[in-house]
């Protein structure tokens, strides 16, 4: 090897063995180089592009424009949805964004920049967790397989809370494994005002874990503490509730019991659902699967779990238990998990540059499926952004001026864009409490009540193909634009002839 050296001109790599781990490196690129450079690659990974594509329907049209409307209201308690009280979701996100808007405009990068910043703290907080488990290197590791898992590349550039949220809990769980009792029972706490009660189901599974396998300090302050999670995490319901007693019935019935014990909210899969999304959201690092089963079946028959084994444990099964028999169901549910898969998958024997070949070309296929995304936005169907549209509307409205309306659908990214309050229809204004009288003036109660307001007026309507082939072509509306399953509707303002403006004389 040596002679193949001096013949070549190259240097032969060399392993290098810390910490149990064995890596390939050379003189050239040291192992502390490369495994140290994540930190520099993870900001650009998940700023880069944040605000090329428009807003997606339905979710992240509805978070920026509450938080729109919070700036333009001044009413930072109750969030507002086209001028309606929107009470669904804790307000920590909305604030996130209004302030975010606020330093930076009312623009689709600022819009998902508090899940871009959560993302890059979940992956600082894995770190931290896993150096705590398994040592340093292991922790740059699982920090660069997480930083290029679909799961936190894809929620990491989307407006929602689950990333907030997911934030919150891994630094709960940080604050755990490092013995900081108070910053534990704070996150959860900050947690549960950004999504809710999962916020302290995996923390809290995750420390029985943890206290079980032997690896939890006694004498934490768990009354005190958990009273402090409940009063940070409660108090923007107590208060509002105090407000409007109505709201406790619907928190309690509505949000809590009809979610996790019912299938009211059309959300209903199977119980293996999270199974194979977890899968997904692991890639390209899902190979590592038989790998980890193989140990842990191996664990489980000799019985050799460590604390760190009870840790991972609380922190995924019980959980996982709870959203699989919830009748209530989406992917991004998941998103908590994932951090602990990564940690557990980490492999024992790492060939840093297959590490770095392998996550690299992940974040390649990411940002090229991203781009194709945003040049393919009409194939995304409900899911489709309607920042072109809007934009042409907003030309249309100069050259005659209209109302706009929704009928049928909740895009309300068209009210982010206008900059402005639409017409809606009841069954899609999400009423939780009486409407005020300029927002009851945009109430319509069905299609055919929209084609009756605005049959001598210019109007614009957007909503489905269906319900426009079925209510509005017949009337003779005219689809002057499509986006995605949207159609922008026009009726053009009647023509008043001079016969008609005046009543004929005898």
């Amino acid at each position: 090897m040596p002679l193949v050296a001096a013949l070549t001109g190259c240097p032969q790599p060399v392993m290098v063995v810390t910490n149990n781990l064995r890596f390939k490196t050379s003189p050239r690129w040291p192992i502390r180089d490369l495994l140290r450079l994540w930190p520099w690659v993870l900001p650009f990974m998940l700023l880069f592009l944040l605000g090329t594509r428009g807003l997606n329907e339905p979710d992240e049209g509805r978070y920026a424009e509450i938080a729109r409307e919070m700036i333009e209201d001044g009413d930072w308690l109750v969030p507002h949805l086209n001028g309606f009280a929107h009470m669904q979701k804790p307000p920590l996100i909305y604030w996130f964004t209004a302030a975010s808007f606020r330093c930076f405009g009312l623009n689709e990068w600022a819009a998902r920049l508090p899940s871009a910043l959560a993302a890059m703290g979940s992956v600082w907080m894995t770190f931290f967790i896993t150096r705590r488990l398994w040592g340093h290197h292991r922790a740059h590791v699982a920090a660069i397989m997480l930083m290029s898992s679909l799961g936190l590349f894809a929620l990491g550039r989307l407006l929602t809370p689950d990333m907030v949220m997911c934030f919150w809990i891994l630094a709960s769980i940080a604050a755990l494994v490092h013995g900081r009792a108070w910053l534990f029972f704070i996150a959860m706490g900050l947690g549960f005002l950004t999504k809710g009660p999962m916020a302290l189901v995996v923390p809290l599974s995750a420390a029985l874990g943890w206290r079980f396998a032997g690896g939890l300090r006694p004498g934490w302050p768990w009354f005190r503490g958990l009273l402090l999670t409940l009063g940070l995490g409660l108090s923007w319901f107590v208060v509002v509730c105090l407000r409007d007693p109505q709201l406790l019935h619907y928190y309690l019935h509505d949000e809590l019991l009809k979610r996790v014990a019912s299938h009211s909210h059309g959300r209903k899969q199977p119980w293996w659902f999270f199974i194979p999304v977890l899968l997904v959201a692991l890639m390209p690092w899902t190979f590592c699967s038989p790998r980890v089963i193989r140990q842990a079946w191996r664990r489980l028959r000799t019985g050799t779990w460590l604390a760190r084994h009870g840790l991972l444990a609380g922190w995924v099964l019980p959980p996982l238990l709870v959203l699989s028999m919830s009748g209530s169901k989406l992917p991004t549910y998941a998103l908590p998990l994932l951090p602990a898969l990564v940690i557990l998958f980490c492999p024992p024997l790492v060939d840093v540059y297959r590490l770095w070949k392998i996550g690299s070309t992940a974040v390649a296929l990411w940002i090229t499926v991203l781009l194709a995304s945003t040049l393919m936005n009409d194939l995304l169907g409900r899911q489709a952004s309607v920042r072109d549209l809007a934009l042409n509307l907003e030309q249309r409205l100069e050259a005659k001026p209209g109302e706009v309306f929704l009928c049928g659908t909740r895009a309300h990214g068209i009210e982010f864009y206008l900059r402005q309050r639409v017409g809606i229809t009841l069954g899609e204004a999400d009423m939780m409490l009486p409407p005020s009288t300029p927002a009851s003036a945009l109430l319509h109660d069905h299609p055919q009540d929209c084609l009756h307001d605005y049959a001598d007026k210019q109007a614009y309507g957007l909503m489905l193909d269906d319900c426009f082939k079925k209510h509005f072509a017949p009337a003779g509306w005219v689809a002057s634009e499509r986006v995605g399953d949207y159609v922008l509707a026009v009726h053009e303002r009647p023509v008043m002839t001079a016969s008609a403006k005046s009543p004929p004389t005898r």
